[in-house]
């Protein structure tokens, strides 16, 4: 599990095994000594023809198209949850890559919230015109970290890629490409879960992001086909890019299980 908190403690060889316990507890007291922050715990729990989501897995999508899977990756940013006065970030940046671990938790203040959210993407504070250097190297927006996710300095990252090889002809042959990379600040997605829910001392409250990751090629009557509609860069096809956005918007959802 990837965690946005790490604690390092170094205990005397001699301290009593239920005190090292106690020390080791992550800032949460037994009874009748009340104190500690809650944890939120997010997944991402996409899946891709109803299963997993793996490179080299295989799909058949609304057109008849048999898909299979080389990338997707995906920017989870500007994570924040929601109260009567605004906004509080948890993290600027999570990337999420196919076959990944798919968990992230972050300790928040007792108390209630009037909501909490993700964006499918890059904040725009952290987007166009920003150097991956300004990062630590593994940031998930830093140089190693935004690998092949980072367009140039100027247009900034990608807020998600799905990539592979499809099948147009009813047989088995993956023959013809395709490609959805999305970026751009007009095109970055809040998915909210806006019910309040309340916090308790040592509290462990768990959020799941989910879509299909077919939905993101269909929407309404709208249906991208990849024998024809199979590649964007945004910049290169803006109106495929926002087709794409409008269905993935659509699909992906954030609940409180």
């Amino acid at each position: 599990m990837r965690s946005s908190f790490r604690r390092h403690l170094l205990l005397p060889a001699l301290v009593p095994v239920a005190l090292m316990m106690l020390v080791l507890a992550p800032g949460c007291k037994p009874e009748p000594l009340h104190g500690g922050p809650g944890t939120l715990t997010l997944t991402a729990d996409f899946t891709f023809g109803g299963d997993s989501v793996l490179v080299g897995r295989t799909a058949t999508d609304a057109k008849g198209n048999a898909l299979r899977l080389e990338t997707f990756s995906l920017y989870l940013g500007g994570i924040e949850l929601l109260n009567d006065t605004g906004a509080i970030r948890l993290s600027d940046a999570e990337r999420w890559n196919a076959g990944d671990e798919n968990e992230w938790s972050y300790i928040i203040d007792p108390g209630t919230y009037e909501g909490f959210r993700v964006h499918l993407g890059v904040p725009a504070e952290f987007n166009t015109d920003t150097d991956p250097t300004i990062w630590p190297n593994a940031h998930p927006l830093g140089v190693s970290g935004s690998a092949g996710m980072f367009w140039s300095w100027n247009t900034g990252y990608i807020f998600s890629k799905f990539d592979g090889k499809a099948d147009t002809t009813g047989g088995t042959e993956f023959l013809h490409p395709f490609a959805y990379h999305i970026g751009g600040d007009e095109r970055l997605i809040e998915v909210r879960y806006g019910s309040p829910w309340e916090v308790n001392e040592c509290s462990n409250h768990a959020f799941s992001l989910s879509g299909e990751l077919l939905d993101f090629l269909v929407l309404g009557n709208d249906t991208i086909d990849v024998a024809q509609d199979n590649i964007t860069h945004s910049g290169d096809n803006p109106a495929l890019a926002d087709r794409y956005v409008a269905a993935q918007t659509a699909a992906v959802t954030l609940i409180k299980p």
